[in-house]
């Protein structure tokens, strides 16, 4: 049985879901009782009830919404004496159905059927103990409080049901007003009044219970559009007055405005627009982003967008970070919080990775991300897209990183279509890009048109009627401009080690810690106190190590050793890595070298002291080949490409099925 507690949960989206066909006929299941060498057939006949029923067509967005989740159940095991596991389960829920707390005003819930207000859980278990299956389904409108009676509402619904079906259903039911919205249990028998096994399709409960629950809720509290609708209208725009960001209100105030004022009398009469506008003007007043002028006249400030847009970003922020340090168990310190956009422009961090979150609800960024540094502090800095974070993609916790600022830069698409419009007098659409790269497919048009038509609308670039495009001759400098608004900026990640202090005291390859202790990293910043006095203690424990390996010796604070150390520990780095691939892949693992041609699936990657490696398999080999970023979004997938030097050149899907053919030979070589 799964996890009672997910039964109450209903934070799913309300609206309609896209039609999906009919499933086809499901063959009938046989059930052998123990003791009996008949074989029970469930009904189910196309051409009669369920199986006949249409689908309702989907329904305008003036109907009530109803979710309707449903579980079909089936017994373990069947005895003659009853007692299958299916059976105990039902009974554990059928108490939980019960529980006390959860009806209306806390009360004790009471089970119901067609016609008791009262009915019997357990003797309704009893009833299904030599059944095969039975049904858990609930039914949660989404004005469910507003219906007069729950009970009432779902015999009706389940009376509609039996004539769709057409049987009689034996079930029980009971309301819960314990979350944010009441709902409906409700428990079927999996067996016909005719004794054989009920199967009811899924499309019907999907499409076609759904559809009867939203008909009987709009007859009885009226269209979605006069109440429900009007009112989810109205509370979205009083919340958007109270956002600390840019919102469809703040575009409004800026139509209306003549020359950045914005007077009562220019707004909608309309009172569900017209109070969420006033209210978002006394809420900018309250933030200095518009000043009262005279009576009724607000003074907006000319700079709204980019610092309402910066003001949603210190908020996220905040919040973000606060959720990061309770992840990790630690109190935020005031004292030594440092944000690396308000340091100095050339201001380097280096530090161990404490973790990253998610600002705002856009899961593809931006994020905030977390370091201790060598100097004391813990510094935070803002992560634009998730893309940026692919170089610590895998690594152990408390890893060795570099943050630095970095402008903001022109995305890929951004490139293609200055690389295209140059070729066309700054003009761009689907077929002059077809025309200058015949290569691309049509729905990379597509994208880049988008990325166009949302720099329109922000007044970067113009369209034509013919849908032409036109780009300013400064369209990278206003691009830049536009991606670090609100006084945004980025930040360069680069990754010095994969290990945590603990892991690189005992590494045997080449760690940061040795680098550290020979002065080829900058330890300018570095101090005895937090990180920076574990730094210290772990330069002394990695030399004892080297020492014990008879690799370098430590003396006067510094690591001596033969001219080739760093080279050994390489080596016995490789050593280990390809021992460790043969052991968990049983493939024959090899390094490519330069030059080599490589081919198959993109397995997984791999991180080493100083670089990561891609694993790609072929056959029973294992080849290990310089990793790129971009090589991620091909996991598990067919690539083939060619090492040049410390990167790979790779195709992926069709294309190196292609080239796959054209390496044929020196693949067999």
């Amino acid at each position: 049985m799964t996890d009672r507690r997910q039964d109450d949960l209903f934070e799913g989206d309300f609206g309609r879901r896209k039609p999906r066909a009919p499933e086809p006929a499901a063959k009938a299941p046989k059930v052998r009782t123990a003791g009996e060498s008949r074989v029970r057939s469930a009904w189910f006949n196309r051409s009669r009830g369920a199986g006949a029923v249409k689908l309702a067509e989907p329904r305008d967005t003036a109907s009530q919404r109803v979710i309707v989740k449903a579980r079909f159940v089936v017994h373990d095991k069947v005895g003659a004496g009853g007692g299958g596991g299916g059976a105990r389960s039902l009974m554990r829920h059928t108490l939980y159905v019960e529980r006390e707390g959860a009806g209306r005003d806390g009360d004790e819930v009471k089970v119901f059927d067609r016609h008791l207000e009262k009915a019997d859980g357990a003797a309704f278990v009893d009833r299904c103990a030599d059944d095969r299956h039975h049904f858990r389904i609930i039914i949660s409108p989404e004005n469910g409080a507003e219906l007069q009676n729950l009970r009432d509402y779902t015999r009706e619904l389940m009376h509609r049901a039996e004539r769709d079906l057409g049987t009689r259903l034996d079930w029980i039911a009971a309301e819960h007003h314990d979350t944010g919205r009441p709902h409906v249990h409700l428990l079927i028998r999996g067996v016909r009044d005719t004794g054989r096994d009920l199967i009811i399709p899924r499309a019907y409960i999907s499409y076609g219970m759904r559809d009867l629950a939203q008909e009987i809720a709009t007859r009885e509290l009226g269209p979605r559009l006069e109440n429900g609708l009007s009112r989810e209208l109205d509370t979205r725009a009083e919340r958007a007055a109270k956002l600390e960001r840019p919102t469809h209100l703040d575009a409004l105030l800026r139509e209306h405005a003549r020359d950045n004022d914005v007077r009562l009398t220019d707004l909608p009469q309309d009172g569900g627009t017209r109070g969420p506008l006033v209210q978002r003007l006394n809420r900018l007043e309250d933030w200095g982003l518009a000043q009262r002028a005279d009576t009724g006249v607000w003074r907006l400030d000319p700079e709204l967008e980019d610092k309402l847009t910066r003001l949603g970003d210190v908020r996220e922020r905040e919040r973000a970070t606060a959720r990061l340090m309770a992840k990790e168990d630690r109190g935020i310190e005031p004292e030594r919080l440092r944000e690396l956009e308000a340091a100095h422009s050339s201001q380097r961090a280096t530090g161990r990775l404490i973790g990253f979150e998610q600002m705002g609800g856009d899961p593809r960024g931006p994020f905030v991300i977390a370091m201790e540094g060598i100097d004391g502090k813990v510094w935070t800095a803002r992560v634009a897209t998730r893309e940026r974070l692919r170089e610590i993609a895998g690594v152990e916790r408390g890893a060795i990183l570099q943050l630095e600022r970095s402008e903001p830069t022109l995305k890929p698409a951004d490139r293609t279509i200055l690389a295209v419009a140059r070729e066309n007098g700054l003009a761009y659409s689907a077929e002059l890009h077809a025309q200058t790269i015949p290569s691309d497919r049509a729905n990379y048009f597509q994208m880049h048109e988008r990325r166009l038509e949302a720099l329109r609308r922000v007044g970067i670039v113009e369209r034509s009627s013919e849908g032409v495009f036109r780009l300013p001759a400064d369209y990278e400098a206003k691009v830049r401009q536009y991606e670090g608004r609100g006084a945004r900026q980025d930040v360069r990640l680069t990754l010095l080690d994969p290990h945590s202090l603990e892991r690189q005291t005992n590494y045997r390859g080449p760690t940061w810690l040795d680098r550290v202790s020979l002065g080829l990293e900058d330890t300018s910043q570095l101090k005895r106190e937090h990180f920076g006095r574990e730094v210290h203690e772990a330069c002394e424990n990695r030399a004892r190590t080297l020492d014990s390996m008879g690799i370098a010796r430590d003396s006067d604070d510094r690591l001596h050793g033969d001219r080739d150390w760093q080279r050994q520990l390489r080596q016995i780095e490789r050593e280990d890595l390809l021992n460790r691939i043969e052991r968990d892949t049983g493939r024959v693992p090899h390094f490519a070298r330069d030059g080599d041609r490589v081919a198959g699936v993109f397995a997984q990657r791999m991180h080493a002291a100083e670089r990561s490696f891609a694993l790609i398999f072929h056959g029973r080999s294992a080849t290990l080949v310089p990793w790129r970023a971009e090589m991620d979004r091909a996991s598990n997938q067919l690539i083939a490409g060619r090492v040049n030097e410390r990167s790979f050149d790779f195709k992926v899907g069709r294309e190196a099925e292609k080239a796959m053919k054209a390496m044929a030979p020196w693949l067999g070589r």
